[in-house]
């Protein structure tokens, strides 16, 4: 008898899902090749709206109408289109290219708002900073004449924070003492900061309030060795038989799972028409699902502090992209299958990237089913494809997940990483003689507090549950008094309530009023007559309690509820708008529902938001253990009966 083995997944070669081999089909919603990227550049040059002082901030596809995708057969011509953002002399224009047609369709100077910042407005500050005579002097102050061993930058702060953001690309500039370390994180000047105008490259203000010593406790910790622990034996998973998982001009398959992937450099993955084949029958789940958005605000009022709100995918994809590579045998199994993806830089040439994502299949250790009658025992193992990448923002890393199951579900999870933001302080440790522990964070090292934050991320989800007609219900679970009854005096029942309106699905977590959120086709019935359909089911999560009035929470309003519900339309897509950068929070989920839209019987996306507060501790530090959260989406009266019944009794199938 062979061993039990499981599969992980065998493709060695990296695939690129934007640089397509020449043999494929091009699908409407592929990801943008090279020789796209060059079109654009063309096009735009073409057109005279290149110039020496221009820097391209976004390439990104259109996708083509939901009717068009829909329609469409291989073989057909495609029509590619792509949004462009560009920045010159300060000023941010929207281009639409026709791709297929090479030429500009729509040009136009961005009106009250303004691109994405760029790595060298952002780290380009350095230089200009440094040369300003009062930072010089306040440098000085603190003892600190070697410059070289400084390093500033002027970030974009995602929302109205002072007047002159609505017409000058204004940087929240703050330094760092870097000698002695491999990096700077913890290692903050406090209480000397300045507004930074990056255009201009000039420092209009600064502000000194405190002087405060730089911290040196030990924080590199690329250098710890490695101390195996006792009984640290090898783990190892093979698959002698072959990958099980399948691509075809694009299309993944797995299992009963069927779907298209695109590395989209603002969105990270993309997942676009997934199905599962039952009975041999593909049904659709999902059009579309990927993150829309990334709102992470601190909690200190201090100077340098109380700016401090960031739209993370929004403000900075620009460049390089949300995504980051993976590392072979950390975040993927070695024999994972690998994908690259493309973005542009700067000067608007594309830019390949290798190994932004993989997917591999792993056992996740629990059975997919099992029960145990008389003396005998019967089930299955259950196994699971994930596909990952990893979004690597500043200090912080996240790795994001998608988990298939053979039984239909989805699993979404994220998991936070990296270095935690921190700011340094005079005090040494809490309760430091007459001194407490401060309010707004919580000593991770000597002089070293980790500012206490939230992490929300907006997760758009195009629900097309056996076609595009689908409603929102809501199975509320409500209590019953029962009378009569000598043997109970309450239970719960179920009570659907199928959403009207968009306010109707704009909702919160309650434990005390409990409800499954339902998105199902009253149009199609199954054999025991209900609607087909799937559940999100919530995972851990939080919602913000933030003052609604305050602008930082007016450019994340998303986060203040759990999951909202719209209509689809194809521009909405950024969960905190398009253009966040300096934004007044008049753009997004919040803004868009207020028109309370008819979402019954309707094509309609969901948008669920998976949100942590996170109070710092010592073991965050010197750097962050991966600290998990997730969601589920799972069928509910979508399949006859179990659909992994006849799953293979052993994880080798044999």
């Amino acid at each position: 008898m062979k061993p039990l083995q499981f599969v992980v997944a065998a493709l060695l070669v990296p695939v690129s899902l934007s640089a397509q081999p020449a043999q494929w089909s091009l699908h409407p919603l592929d990801g943008m090749g090279t020789a796209e990227y060059w079109t654009v550049y063309d096009a735009l040059q073409s057109a005279g709206h290149v110039t020496p002082e221009t820097k391209f901030t976004s390439v990104l596809l259109h996708p083509p109408e939901k009717s068009v995708v829909l329609a469409w057969r291989p073989g057909q011509a495609v029509r590619r289109e792509s949004d462009v953002v560009l920045l010159r002399n300060g000023k941010s224009y929207t281009a639409r290219v026709d791709v297929s047609a090479k030429r500009v369709v729509t040009f136009a100077e961005l009106q009250g708002a303004h691109s994405a910042f760029l790595a060298s407005e952002m780290f380009g500050a350095d230089a200009y900073i440094k040369q300003d005579q009062r930072i010089i002097e306040a440098l000085r102050k603190r003892g600190i004449t070697d410059l070289r061993t400084v390093s500033c930058s002027a970030l974009p702060v995602a929302y109205r924070a002072i007047p002159e953001q609505a017409t000058q690309r204004i940087g929240f500039g703050s330094c760092s003492r870097t000698h002695g370390t491999y990096h700077s994180w913890g290692r903050s000047m406090e209480g000397l900061t300045s507004q930074v105008d990056v255009t201009a490259k000039k420092v209009p203000t600064i502000a000194d309030t405190e002087v405060v010593a730089v911290p040196s406790s030990e924080q590199n910790y690329e250098e710890i060795p490695e101390h195996p622990r006792p009984y640290t034996t090898p783990i190892s998973t093979v698959q002698p038989q072959g990958t099980g998982i399948r691509i075809d001009n694009g299309e993944i398959s797995w299992q009963n799972w069927q779907f298209r992937l695109r590395l989209d450099p603002r969105l990270g993955v993309v997942l676009n028409l997934v199905r599962v084949v039952d009975q041999g029958l593909s049904r659709s789940v999902l059009y579309e699902a990927s993150m829309s958005e990334l709102f992470v605000p601190y909690m200190d009022t201090a100077n340098g502090w109380n700016n401090r709100a960031f739209i993370d995918a929004g403000e900075f994809f620009a460049g390089s992209g949300f995504l980051k590579p993976l590392r072979s045998g950390l975040d993927c199994p070695a024999n994972a299958t690998w994908f690259d993806g493309l973005s542009v830089n700067e000067d608007g040439a594309p830019k390949l990237m290798a190994r932004l994502a993989c997917a591999f299949e792993r056992a996740p250790e629990t059975p997919a089913w099992r029960h145990t009658q008389g003396s005998e025992t019967y089930g299955r193992p259950n196994r699971e494809l994930v596909l990952r990448s990893t979004a690597t923002i500043g200090n912080y890393d996240y790795v994001l997940d998608w988990r298939f199951g053979p039984d239909g579900t989805i699993k979404v999870a994220v998991g936070a990483t990296g270095v935690i933001e921190t700011k340094s302080s005079n005090l040494k440790a809490a309760h430091d003689g007459d001194h407490t522990m401060p309010a707004t964070g919580q000593f991770v090292a000597e002089h070293v507090i980790g500012v206490n934050h939230d992490h929300y991320f907006s997760y758009r989800l195009d629900f097309d549950v056996d076609g595009a007609a689908n409603s929102f219900m809501l199975n509320r679970l409500v209590p019953q008094r029962v009378t009569g009854d000598p043997m109970r005096k309450s239970i719960w029942v179920n009570q659907p309530f199928i959403a009207q309106r968009e306010k109707d699905a704009i909702l919160d977590i309650r434990l005390d009023q409990p409800a499954m959120w339902m998105f199902m086709n009253p149009s199609v019935k199954g054999p025991l007559n209900y609607p087909v359909g799937y559940e999100l089911m919530p995972g851990a999560t939080a919602k913000s309690i933030l003052s609604p009035d305050d602008p930082v929470q007016r450019i994340g309003a998303f986060s203040e509820h759990q999951f909202w519900v719209t209509p689809y339309a194809a521009a909405e897509r950024y969960a905190a708008g398009t253009y966040p950068t300096g934004s007044e929070g008049n753009d997004g989920l919040a803004a868009w529902t207020q028109a309370n839209r008819n979402i019954a019987n309707t094509d309609i996306v969901g948008w669920y938001t998976l949100g942590f507060h996170h109070v710092t501790r010592a073991e965050d530090w010197p750097v962050m253990p991966v600290m998990w959260h997730e969601f589920t989406i799972r069928p509910f009266h979508f399949f006859q009966k179990n659909p992994v019944l006849d799953l293979p009794k052993s994880l080798g199938g044999q």
